[in-house]
């Protein structure tokens, strides 16, 4: 279950990546709000047929990837 402080990765559509830090955490963990290195806030939900998290802004947003808990 993600965590809040969590370090994630955002990964950019057509390539390209960014650190960023679970914020907040809702829905039992299936919807997330990630702060990238910019100090965009993002929101990123679970999605059912890849289980992966992807942008909770359309298909062709980021995806994230989970790197660890809190330090």
């Amino acid at each position: 279950m993600p965590t809040v402080g969590a370090g994630a990765r955002i990964k950019h559509f057509g390539g390209g990546s960014e650190p960023g830090t679970v914020v907040a955490v809702h829905d039992d963990g299936r919807r997330l709000h990630v702060r990238g290195e910019d100090g965009e806030l993002r929101e990123f939900v679970l999605s059912r047929s890849s289980a992966r998290f992807v942008s909770a802004a359309g298909a062709h947003g980021p995806r994230l990837e989970l790197l660890g808990e809190p330090a």
